[in-house]
């Protein structure tokens, strides 16, 4: 059974909001255990487990350890009862357990899980803990990490998504740095291609969430347009959405600065490839692809900058995703065990924390502004604290619908029916809130 299908029945006649009276009614008492749920890409159960530093590599083993530690030093005698998930079964873990009557105390969910747990009664507001919130993004924090008003979630590591280029193709082409708008970076490519260059340009465009979270959500909320009205149901066909589809169509139809083979790249992977092994001479991807241009030896012959602007006077915005810590909403838990188990998961996520994961990891960005501030931050190249400014000066949280998936699968198919001529923006970006609204309420 999908999540999705778990969760309209925990929805239906009503019931949302007395879902956590319903469930995990055994009583408890505040005991020296806490029961994490987490994804298993943070190797918690392996960290936990290890009473000596792991040597570093490149998966969060060492950087979890390291928090963990911290923790041990506060509360030696609280044991952690760890159950991991795929990073794709969160919501699911999370319904699933409150069914049973086992929630843990301490659960991770990404962004797009939030508001549908949030809604349906699975989280427990947050606000009335002590998490040092106005070190956050408040963008981020304030957005999908919260719901009517309440803080839902920690939010622990993020990212953003920039523009990379090829630096000698630029030069080739006397274009001394990329654009800042729209218009001036089309004819920054058209100079490109007419210097010799075949492909100037990669987007998403594929059967991937990347293409409306890469492609079209920052254009769009530059504009100062949005995907969501005020009800939360889809509002697609707007003047600010045909305009950044119609940007795309420029590239791709009109000036013939980007392939209309990018509809049918099979994965991300692919996609990385476009500007990893110099296919394209400027492509946009998530600021965690800059380590595949590392990697390959490419750091000093590629570029960065931001996405160019519809407009001069247009803010900067780059998309932010990330991971939080989330309290399950739970009855007959004592306060001592519910402010223990707030404490840990603000300790997972505090800027303290965000320190010592910059220090081991590569590619990650914080989500707290001090932790930008850190020692371990100023040891950082110069493309992480592009990365970061970025992302602290402009990231926004994904869009806090109801389903962001089925959101996204929408938007997606609208642009490609768009960008094939099988519609016009309008009857596509039409087709696709009617679908997303008939089917989220």
């Amino acid at each position: 059974m999908s999540s999705r299908t778990l969760l309209k029945g925990a929805m239906a006649g009503g019931a949302v909001l007395s879902m956590p009276a319903v469930f995990g009614t055994k009583p408890m008492a505040a005991t020296s255990t806490l029961k994490v749920m987490s994804s298993n890409a943070y190797k918690l159960a392996d960290a936990w487990k290890l009473t000596e530093a792991p040597t570093r590599d490149a998966t969060y083993l060492r950087a979890t350890w390291g928090v963990l530690q911290t923790w041990k030093a506060r509360h030696p005698d609280v044991e952690l009862q760890i159950e991991e998930f795929a990073p794709t079964d969160a919501t699911q873990a999370v319904i699933l357990a409150a069914q049973g009557g086992t929630q843990a105390d301490v659960v991770t969910v990404n962004d797009l899980n939030i508001p549908k747990l949030a809604r349906g009664g699975f989280l427990l507001p947050m606000d009335d803990f002590d998490g040092q919130w106005d070190e956050y993004n408040q963008t981020i924090l304030r957005g999908i990490a919260s719901f009517e008003g309440k803080i839902y979630a920690a939010p622990w590591m993020t990212d953003c998504r920039h523009e990379m280029y090829w630096k000698s193709d630029f030069e080739k082409a006397g274009i001394a740095q990329p654009a800042g708008t729209q218009a001036q970076f089309i004819d920054q490519l058209v100079a490109l291609k007419d210097s010799g260059v075949a492909v100037p340009y990669a987007f998403f465009a594929s059967n991937s969430v990347h293409t409306p979270t890469q492609s079209l959500l920052a254009p769009l909320w530059m504009l100062g347009g949005d995907v969501l009205d005020a009800d939360g149901r889809a509002n697609l066909n707007t003047p600010e959405l045909i305009e950044v589809m119609g940007y795309y169509g420029t590239l791709m139809n009109d000036k013939k600065v980007s392939s209309p083979d990018l509809i049918a790249i099979p994965d991300s992977g692919t996609f990385a490839d476009q500007i990893v092994s110099h296919k394209v001479a400027a492509s946009k991807n998530g600021a965690w692809i800059w380590q595949n241009v590392v990697a390959a030896g490419k750091a000093s012959e590629v570029g960065y900058f931001r996405t160019p602007r519809p407009s001069a006077d247009a803010k900067d915005v780059t998309l932010s995703g990330f991971w939080g810590w989330e309290l399950p909403a739970r009855t007959g838990v004592s306060d001592a065990q519910q402010e223990l188990a707030a404490e840990f998961a603000i300790h997972m996520s505090s800027a303290e924390s965000q320190a010592l994961i910059l220090e081991q990891t590569d590619g990650q960005l914080p989500t707290r502004v001090k932790a930008a501030d850190s020692p371990q931050a100023a040891a950082k190249d110069d493309a992480w604290r592009f990365q970061a400014a970025y992302a602290g000066e402009a990231g926004r949280g994904m869009p806090p619908a109801a389903d962001g998936t089925l959101l996204f699968d929408q938007m997606r198919t609208a642009f490609q029916r768009y960008l094939t001529g099988e519609a016009t923006a309008a009857e596509a970006l039409t087709a696709a809130q009617d679908a997303y609204n008939s089917q989220v309420s």
